[in-house]
């Protein structure tokens, strides 16, 4: 769902999180995903949000979405980025 609001609105484009719910729940009006399920998903697939410094499991390696800049918010990953950050 997140991703798929992300390449409606250009790939390489920041949101915050309040416009990534905003998105979300306006591209999936029936669905009804609460806020913070959307936020924590999207902080799980950042490769490098700083609430992510203590997790020594990196479980975001196997599926890496987003980047953030830690101002303009979140953007997602080019296949690229993808590939570099993914585990092989």
């Amino acid at each position: 769902m997140i991703v798929s609001t992300f390449e409606k609105n250009g790939p390489q484009k920041y949101a915050s999180v309040k416009n990534i719910v905003t998105r979300v729940h306006s591209s999936y009006p029936k669905e009804n995903v609460n806020r913070m399920t959307i936020r924590l998903q999207t902080i799980f697939h950042c490769v490098n949000h700083p609430g992510r410094k203590n997790d020594v499991s990196k479980r975001w390696e196997r599926n890496p979405l987003f980047y953030t800049d830690g101002k303009n918010g979140f953007r997602l990953l080019s296949k690229i980025e993808v590939s570099k950050y993914k585990i092989k």
